[in-house]
């Protein structure tokens, strides 16, 4: 069972944090770089020293089949890092200064195939008539591009502009998810289809809507991004939040991965304790959750709960102070991804 912390107190790993639309935009200018400087060869040719046998370098290390694999560890753990990373972030924290974006939930339906669940988006902080493309982060996969044309009405809701051009191009769905959803749209190739515009699929000045289904604990990530890429906002919402409580404290699981192949624990209400014990617990192993409460309250830790001889099972992730003492559970391995 492997623990990841992703937030510490005070905010985002530096290195790991989200670059907002308006960093992106920024990028677009970059100051011209120097020229390094160069190594001078000496003036006095006599002053080399004869070169000797013994003063060649070693041959190239060849890694060892124990070192190949602990590089490959690193770099599994360090791929996870990035998409907990982004996963926690995205929401204000990716979107562009003073825009705001927000999902309101309009329908859920049971059908055969799981609840599915309607939601409208309005934004807030986009210049009139600023022509967007809907972006959409779904479990498995990379930030996609769904459609462009959409622009925000009087209202603050978003819809089908008119005379909408495909003129952005998607992301592909090997897109690394480290990067902010603006990040990915300008990454993509020129070589691939256009985006369709809004028009092709529901009317002008129609909301643009979002129907899905989700399980339990899996969060519904999307994006408005100016088509310039000089501005955008993200949001996300949680149909069915899998959480624990006690005096305030509030546990939450997410879904980082089908299957929870990697989860994330939000914490938030957290007082600040001299003294606590946040982990974890799966067929009797424990494990420390290497992440405290930020000033705020508020911690993310990510971690791989799969347990070596089991393909399947349930984590119970606790908290222990003299201030609250919540838990909360959660199923993982194969088979276990299934909608509500």
């Amino acid at each position: 069972m492997r623990f990841l912390s992703v937030l510490y107190a005070g905010g985002v790993a530096a290195s790991l944090c989200l670059t907002s639309f308006s960093q992106m935009a920024d990028q677009s200018s970059p100051a011209q770089a120097q020229p390094a400087p160069t190594a001078q060869a000496p003036a006095n040719s006599s002053s080399t020293q004869q070169l000797k046998l013994e003063d060649l370098p070693p041959d190239p290390h060849t890694p060892t089949a124990e070192e190949e694999a602990a590089q490959a560890v690193a770099r599994q753990r360090a791929q996870v890092m990035r998409l907990a990373s982004s996963m926690a972030n995205w929401g204000p924290k990716a979107s562009s200064p003073g825009i705001n974006l927000t999902m309101k939930e309009t329908a859920r339906e049971k059908g055969a195939a799981g609840t599915l669940i309607t939601y409208q988006l309005a934004a807030t902080g986009f210049a009139p008539g600023t022509r967007l493309t809907l972006l959409r982060w779904p479990l498995n996969s990379g930030v996609l591009a769904v459609m462009n044309g959409i622009v925000i009405d009087a209202s603050g809701t978003a819809v089908c502009g008119a005379q909408a051009a495909a003129t952005n191009r998607p992301v592909a769905p090997n897109a690394d998810a480290g990067k902010t959803a603006a990040d990915a749209q300008a990454a993509a190739q020129s070589a691939t289809p256009a985006v369709a515009p809004c028009t092709k699929t529901i009317q002008v000045n129609a909301p643009v809507e979002i129907t899905t289904a989700a399980a339990k604990g899996e969060a519904i990530r999307a994006a408005l991004v100016a088509e310039d890429k000089k501005g955008g906002a993200a949001a996300s919402v949680i149909p069915f939040p899998v959480t624990g409580e006690s005096n305030g404290c509030k546990l939450q699981v997410l879904l980082g991965s089908k299957d929870a192949e990697l989860v994330l624990i939000e914490g938030s209400g957290f007082k600040a304790d001299t003294s606590f014990t946040l982990g974890a617990e799966t067929f009797g192993q424990k494990a420390s959750l290497g992440a405290k409460p930020d000033a705020q309250g508020n911690f993310v830790a990510a971690m791989t709960p799969f347990v070596q001889g089991h393909d399947s099972g349930d984590t119970v992730v606790y908290y222990q102070s003299g201030a609250c003492t919540p838990t909360v559970s959660f199923h993982w391995g194969k088979g276990s991804y299934k909608v509500e």
